[in-house]
């Protein structure tokens, strides 16, 4: 009876300890790209910051980002750029694109910053990771608003 008791003890153990070899299951969920700042540059220029989002429970190399943005509703830019970053588990990173916007959308954030108001914002395409391997599409609808003491800033 007590080597069967030992016998079945080691059995568990043994069990337990290979359950636990695996560590934590690893997840991919899509991506979100969203705009953290626009400047308004002395030349004309905006500096797009934007924020990439990574939900998964693994780093993400994100490799494509192919999108457009449009403000108050005006075509701004169409973008296909390579961030080159590599974002940590339920992490953001920025990166920047300075583009010469698209009339309307120049007007709908002129505007914005002379009445001291908000501006509606879409930026929608694709974000594709080399590692893992994804390609997710993105639709991010907000608004930007002026930020006080900074002439030509929305966030």
């Amino acid at each position: 009876m007590r080597r069967v008791t030992v016998a079945a003890l080691l059995l568990a153990f043994v069990a337990l300890l290979a359950a636990c070899a695996g560590g934590p299951p690893k997840r991919v969920y899509p991506p979100q790209a969203s705009v953290q700042e626009l400047r308004v540059q002395d030349d004309g220029t905006w500096r797009l910051s934007l924020r990439i989002r990574n939900f998964s429970t693994v780093p993400m190399r994100f490799s494509r980002l192919r999108a457009s943005l449009t403000v108050g509703g005006q075509d701004a830019i169409r973008f296909d750029l390579d961030p080159g970053i590599t974002v940590g588990p339920g992490s953001a990173e920025l990166v920047e694109q300075v583009f010469t916007p698209g009339p309307g959308a120049r007007d709908a954030v002129t505007q914005a910053l002379a009445n001291r108001r908000s501006v509606a914002y879409l930026l929608s395409g694709r974000l594709a990771s080399s590692d893992p391997g994804t390609d997710d599409a993105i639709e991010y609808p907000s608004r930007l608003d002026p930020v006080p003491g900074l002439d030509g800033v929305l966030r």
